[in-house]
């Protein structure tokens, strides 16, 4: 961008993290069908980290990776209880 007086001037952003919200995403999602006391958890982190690096929507990601987690860990509570496993 140029100035009226000749200065240059730059404009400098944070660049989305689309990768990191989307494996955070995706690893959620399968979280909720298999394996979501470990995958919730490293979608919370991706989540996390796109949050860090200066991406605002890594709040939500964090979100349902720690929904997934929570969800998990409550489903084996209920299996172990009534004695399938």
């Amino acid at each position: 961008m140029v100035m009226p007086n000749g200065q240059q001037v730059v404009i400098v952003q944070n660049p989305q993290q689309n990768g990191l919200i989307n494996a955070s995403y995706i690893c959620s999602g399968i979280g909720l069908l298999i394996m979501g006391i470990i995958l919730g958890p490293i979608g919370f982190v991706l989540g996390l980290i796109a949050f860090n690096n200066g991406d605002k929507r890594g709040t939500g990601a964090m979100i349902f990776g720690g929904i997934v987690t929570v969800l998990s860990i409550i489903i084996a509570i209920f299996i172990f209880q009534s004695g399938t496993i």
